[in-house]
């Protein structure tokens, strides 16, 4: 099987994007975050993981919110682990 692997949740301020990953081991899971910003060269359009000063608000308010996002993915999988 060799698909491209698929962030679980994203989201996206202006032109900054983030997208979280559900990683399975041996102990559960956990969660990685991966944030980005896209620009225009030319024609092209394109990704960069560099922010600028202007990017910072929408920056942060993609981390709240991603860290938002996956507490209450914990809290609510912690919650079914007591009920079973």
């Amino acid at each position: 099987m060799n698909e491209k692997t698929k962030p679980i949740h994203s989201f996206r301020y202006g032109n900054v994007s983030c997208a979280i990953w559900a990683d399975n081991s041996q102990a559960g899971y956990f969660f990685n975050t991966t944030f980005s910003r896209t620009y225009r060269d030319g024609e092209e359009w394109k990704d960069s993981g560099s922010f600028d000063d202007r990017d910072l608000p929408n920056l942060m308010k993609a981390a709240s919110d991603a860290h938002t996002w996956i507490m209450e993915k914990k809290t609510a999988a912690g919650r079914q682990l007591h009920e079973e």
